[in-house]
């Protein structure tokens, strides 16, 4: 009892912060939980009296008590939405409403920050600067000011004191997800603490302006030569880790552009150009494109605001994305339930034969509507569906990779209504084979596969011959080895994480075959 204090007095550093959280839970309906939880016995509290608003849905209390609990809960909401292979349909088209908008701080505070940060203050380091923002935001808020040459530009200022709330709230949720671990078996499959781990470097990332505007740098790198996206500037000698001034890009929002128009058209093309290179070409994405953070400007580029979140893809994670994107085009089910088998939990037995049944009659139906009318965003929550259905844990790594798929997608679609889909994401794949396996570079992954794939073939009879003769013989053992199992499980892991890009595949190559076949090779940008 005494090291269940000490990790409590560890991990709960605030315990007034602790009461309030666990009050609003308790206000929303989620006491019984907690008491089944032993919550207010470890932490030496009362329960709060009142059982909680039960008039509405689970998923709705949810959000409601996320919303009410501030800064850091909102962030796991949005977080929690975009990971349906943990949390069921409902719930995920429910906190995909959270907004991340909250009551600015006042502009003594703004100013305090730019002075201790920069070393003067706004009215000094700007020509103009406007006091009221322009948006507020849980981790930040932005104004708009002028530079003394008269550059239009945008300022990030971090919410003071953010940091402290943050980690006091981390803590807590660490604390509280190690107890869902211990007392409901249930959550054996979701390991709640990974997913705070997962939360803790994605909000870290997202508070630190310095790495922001690295991001910045990097994207204006790789688009310097193009003209499909466009990305603000940001300006060194006035940014800092809490202060971040970048370009204003001049453009519209999106509900201001006509759909259909010339330059929703023109626009919506680009971003699809524009993820292409992202995702294929540069292994560098915006990972939360959504509406809010995209402008069109008066070219057709798209613009891309809001970069703190981003998404890296190694080579062979583009190279799986390839070859298992055209199995499931080619309704391949037996081959994507293998891989995804590989991926399941080592604990856990999964019904391969059962699996392959539901991923066919998925894509069957899926894929027998018409090509430009192949919803991506159903295909990829239903194969996650059944990943969870199977007890199959799909790795976290391409959670946001999802999410940013199947947002462009909806954001093609309201821009560029009657595109056609197959015709406009045939060359695509065409570029992708062509650039990945060249069959003319005796270095290419197509002929390496090949020769992996020969030798595996030749040596699985005689091994697996070998295998039922021990198992019939009793000479059969299995030996099993502590420090091998952490390689192992990475090893596995890591598989599990290039295998899920064929699922993601679906989105992008689905409908896209008959096109495919087509000569031309290379699309062209609008512009």
């Amino acid at each position: 009892m005494e090291g269940s204090s000490l990790v409590l007095k560890e991990a709960v550093s605030d315990l007034s912060r602790a009461r309030r959280i666990l009050g609003v839970m308790v206000k929303h309906g989620f006491g019984d939980m907690l008491q089944r939880g032993r919550i207010f016995e470890r932490l030496g509290i009362r329960r709060p009296e009142g059982d909680g608003d039960r008039g509405r849905s689970t998923a709705q209390r949810l959000k409601q008590m996320l919303t009410e609990l501030g800064p850091t809960f909102i962030k796991m909401g949005q977080l929690l939405s975009t990971r349906p292979d943990i949390v069921p349909n409902d719930y995920v088209q429910e906190l995909r409403t959270l907004q991340d908008q909250v009551a600015p701080f006042g502009y003594p505070e703004v100013a305090k920050v730019i002075q201790q940060e920069l070393g003067a203050e706004p009215d000094k380091l700007f020509a103009k600067f406007d006091r009221e923002p322009m948006a507020s935001a849980s981790i930040a808020q932005v104004h708009r000011a002028e530079t003394h040459d008269g550059m239009q530009v945008v300022v990030k200022v971090k919410r003071p004191g953010i940091e402290r709330t943050v980690r006091s709230d981390l803590d807590i949720l660490y604390y509280l997800a190690h107890l869902l671990e211990a007392v409901f078996e249930e959550t054996a499959l979701y390991n709640p603490v990974d997913v705070i781990r997962e939360f803790d470097q994605a909000i870290g990332f997202e508070m630190d302006l310095e790495r922001e505007a690295e991001n910045l740098r990097i994207f204006a790198k790789n688009f310097r030569e193009r003209k499909t996206i466009a990305i603000p500037k940001p300006f060194d000698q006035l940014s800092s880790g809490n202060v971040l001034t970048m370009d204003y890009l001049q453009g519209q929002r999106l509900e201001e552009v006509e759909p259909g128009s010339e330059l929703g058209k023109k626009a919506a093309l680009n971003l699809i150009e524009g993820a292409y290179q992202q995702a294929f070409e540069d292994g560098f994405f915006h990972a939360d494109p959504h509406p809010g953070n995209l402008r069109i400007l008066d070219d057709g580029r798209m613009g891309m605001l809001d970069l703190g979140q981003v998404g890296k893809l190694t080579p062979a994670m583009r190279n799986t994305l390839v070859l298992l994107g055209l199995g499931i085009v080619l309704k391949d089910a037996d081959t994507i339930s293998r891989l995804v088998y590989r991926i399941g939990s080592q604990d856990v037995r999964v019904d391969l034969g059962k699996l392959k049944d539901d991923i066919k009659k998925t894509m069957e139906s899926s894929l027998e509507t018409k090509l430009d009318r192949i919803d991506t965003g159903q295909i990829l929550r239903r194969l996650l569906d059944l990943s969870v259905e199977h007890k199959v844990r799909i790795p976290p790594d391409y959670a946001l990779v999802t999410k940013a798929l199947a947002t462009v997608e909806v954001t093609v679609r309201r821009l560029y209504p009657d595109m056609d889909t197959a015709a406009v994401a045939g060359p695509y794949i065409k570029r992708l084979l062509v650039e990945r396996y060249n069959l003319e570079d005796l270095r290419g992954g197509l002929l390496r596969t090949v020769l992996q794939l020969s030798n595996f073939l030749n040596d699985v009879p005689r091994q697996m011959s070998q295998i039922l003769l021990d198992i019939e013989g009793g000479r059969l053992s299995v030996q099993v080895r502590d420090p091998e199992s952490s390689r192992m499980r990475g090893a596995v892991r890591g598989v599990g994480m290039d295998v899920f890009w064929g699922l993601v595949a679906a989105g992008l190559l689905a409908g896209s075959l008959p096109a495919f076949m087509q000569p031309v090779p290379t699309p062209t940008a609008a512009v």
